[in-house]
Order: C-alpha cells, then sequence, then structure tokens
C-alpha cells in the first residue's frame, strides 16, 4: 500500500518535539517570574501581618502563668525549658504593671512556682521567679525569698535580695545583715543597697564594715547606702569616686563616659545628704569641672539645695 507523505515526513516527530518543548519553556518561564514572586510577596504580607496582630496583643500575666504552668506546645520537647524561661522572664516584666487585685490572685501560684522551681532544680526559673515576686512587691512572697536566700546560686540569692529590698519588709532585716558578708560580690553589694534603702540607722555599723571591703563595687555601695543613712563615714570614700569619675584614668573606674557620669552623679547624691566640709569642697570642685555638663549641673544643684553655694559660688 502506498504511504501518505504525512506519515512518511520524518520532520513532523520533530517538530511536535520542539512544540512541547516551547510550551515547557514558557511554563517555566511563568512559574520563575509571575508564580514564585507572587508567593514570596504573599508570605511577607502573612508574615507582616501575623507581627502585627502578635504586637497589637495586650500581655496578660493569667496568661502567661498557665502557659507556664501547662506548656506542652509544638516541640515541648525539645523547646519546653526555653518557653518555661521565656513565661518566668515575662512574668517578672509584667508583674510591675499589674493591679494590686491582681497580684493578689497570682502570688500564690508564683510562690509555689518559685518552690518547685528549686525542687527540681530549674535555676533560670527560679531567678526569673524571684525577680517576678520582687517585682509584685507583696508582703506575702517574703517567705519564699528569703528560703531563696539559702540557694547554692549566687544569682538566686542577688535576686531574693533584691526582691526583699523592693517589699521593704523590716522582717528580713536580719537575712541581709547576715548577707554582707556572703561569699558572692553581688550579694554583698545587694544586701548593702537595700539595708541603706531600708533606711534603719542601727545597720549603719554593719554597713560600715563593707567600707573595707575587697571589691571597689561593694564599698562604693556601702558609702551611698551610708549616706541614706546619714553616716558621714562614707564621704572619703565618696569623694574618692566623684574626683575620679571626673578626672578618669583611674583602673577602677570604667573608661566609658557615660558610666564614669553615672558614677559621679551617684556620689554627688550621696554627697549632698552629708553637709561636711569636705564634701563641700568635693561638691565645689565637681561644679567647676564643666560649664554646663550634668555632673557640674548636679554639683551646683546639691550645693543650692543645701545652702552651701556661697557668694563666691562660680
Amino acid at each position: 500500500p502506498q504511504m501518505t507523505n504525512e506519515t512518511n515526513d520524518p520532520q513532523r516527530p520533530r517538530d511536535q518535539m520542539e512544540e512541547s518543548e516551547d510550551e515547557k519553556s514558557d511554563i517555566k518561564v511563568v512559574i520563575q517570574f509571575f508564580i514564585v514572586p507572587l508567593v514570596l510577596v504573599a508570605v511577607l504580607v502573612l508574615a507582616f501581618f501575623g507581627l502585627q496582630f502578635l504586637r497589637s496583643r495586650s500581655p496578660d500575666p493569667r496568661a502567661t502563668l498557665r502557659s507556664l504552668e501547662h506548656y506542652e506546645g509544638f516541640l515541648g520537647r525539645i523547646v519546653g525549658d526555653l518557653k518555661r524561661w521565656q513565661y518566668g522572664y515575662d512574668l517578672s516584666l509584667l508583674m510591675r504593671g499589674e493591679d494590686r487585685e491582681t497580684i493578689r490572685e497570682l502570688l500564690p501560684s508564683l510562690i509555689e512556682g518559685f518552690g518547685e522551681a528549686g525542687s527540681h532544680g530549674d535555676l533560670k526559673l527560679r531567678r526569673y521567679l524571684a525577680l517576678a515576686l520582687g517585682t509584685a512587691r507583696d508582703p506575702r512572697a517574703i517567705e519564699a525569698l528569703r528560703g531563696g536566700l539559702a540557694d547554692d546560686d549566687p544569682m538566686t540569692r542577688l535576686f531574693c535580695v533584691w526582691g526583699l529590698a523592693e517589699i521593704e519588709d523590716r522582717a528580713a532585716l536580719p537575712d541581709l545583715r547576715a548577707l554582707v558578708d556572703d561569699a558572692d560580690s553581688g550579694v554583698r553589694k545587694m544586701s548593702i543597697f537595700a539595708l541603706g534603702r531600708m533606711g534603719e540607722k542601727e545597720d549603719a555599723p554593719r554597713v560600715r564594715e563593707a567600707l573595707d571591703d575587697p571589691e571597689v563595687d561593694v564599698r562604693w555601695n556601702a558609702a551611698l547606702a551610708l549616706a541614706q543613712l546619714g553616716d558621714e563615714a562614707a564621704v572619703p570614700v565618696l569623694v574618692e569616686l566623684l574626683d575620679a569619675s571626673i578626672a578618669g584614668g583611674d583602673p577602677q573606674i570604667p573608661a566609658d563616659a557615660g558610666e564614669r557620669e553615672v558614677l559621679a552623679l551617684n556620689a554627688i547624691r550621696g554627697l549632698a545628704l552629708l553637709p561636711t566640709t569636705e564634701s563641700e569642697a568635693a561638691l565645689r570642685r565637681a561644679a567647676a569641672s564643666g560649664d554646663g555638663s550634668p555632673i557640674a549641673q548636679a554639683a551646683r544643684l546639691a550645693l543650692d539645695g543645701s545652702g552651701r553655694s556661697g557668694a563666691g559660688f562660680p
């Protein structure tokens, strides 16, 4: 039988293959330049509005506490510790802005969680809950925080001391006095700060011992605490701190100008509470140290406030 030219034409299959390849190429172009960018834009838009939604939600200490107690989220076994620590940290911030009724409601669970964290050896969570208890400023947290003072972890002890200082209950004074000799310098510094804040003048001799502490930060905090207690034994240390902060170059003083300024301002606040000839001379030197500087302005205000500006005040 005779074959038609159409079936005998070897060019026909080749043309069909080329047409098929052209179609595939067109599809690839559409995917590459249209569909993929559209998908990326959609993902970015969803992510943006999702973040805006999360940011718009007001933090809720009740929900945070429930999440801390019952976290079973995605990958819970892997990231459970991290999530608990995050919830504990969030609570330490959220409690400050809460009303007293909410604090009364949440405090028993916080105290229980603080105790359980200690029993399970969860140091980070225990630290954060110590901060949360202090932030609550509720006397019912005192016993739990006093218990934390016996922890081996120095940071937990430090946060418990801070919490007791925030609550300012005199029942904690015996513990704070004992911690002036703590092995950790941070705990010593915080306990001295707490004693100064509570303002019991009978604690001045105990704080005065810390003026000879080997750690310079502890000595400075002891001087500031004594100034709050009205003890003039703090004046030489505060004068040294003020002069060194202004001059710089002392290896015990931070090199950063901003940190030195903070130290100088703290020293000025302390010297303003102790009207002696030595403190007045130091304040006058600071007032003349630089026109318009925060240190000079603070020193002048301190002299004016104490009535010591005098006719020759610069």
